[in-house]
């Protein structure tokens, strides 16, 4: 990086990211949100817990993350609560992060470019 405005500007696209790969830096939820992505329908933390081999309130806790980060939606069907992918806020979600990769590969392409100090 050619300077430290460049370098806040990385830091300032991680904090706006974190959420994002705090959600996402856990197998586990990796796990969950490829196993709704296979699903047909919303599933049941019962159907997620199974799948996983996880106990219900581990998986709840995993699906209180995902939440969270705004990856999953919940609703009430019954006693029933069903999760499902947040689809719909998936552009506005990743946006951030292609956002982060765009600048760190400018900035490395920058660095490439420097002349050796060697």
């Amino acid at each position: 990086m050619s300077g430290s405005i460049e370098a806040q500007d990385v830091l300032a696209q991680f904090a706006r990211t974190r959420p994002l790969f705090t959600a996402l830096g856990d197998e586990r939820r990796q796990e969950i949100v490829v196993f709704l992505l296979e699903s047909a329908a919303p599933r049941s933390v019962g159907d997620i817990a199974a799948h996983l081999e996880l106990s219900q309130p581990a998986t709840s806790h995993h699906l209180k993350i995902l939440r969270d980060a705004d990856l999953l939606t919940v609703r009430r069907n019954g006693a029933l609560r069903l999760y499902d992918l947040n689809a719909k806020a998936y552009p506005d979600l990743l946006t951030p992060m292609r956002d982060l990769i765009t600048l760190i590969i400018s900035c490395a392409s920058g660095l490439e470019e420097q002349p050796s100090s060697q």
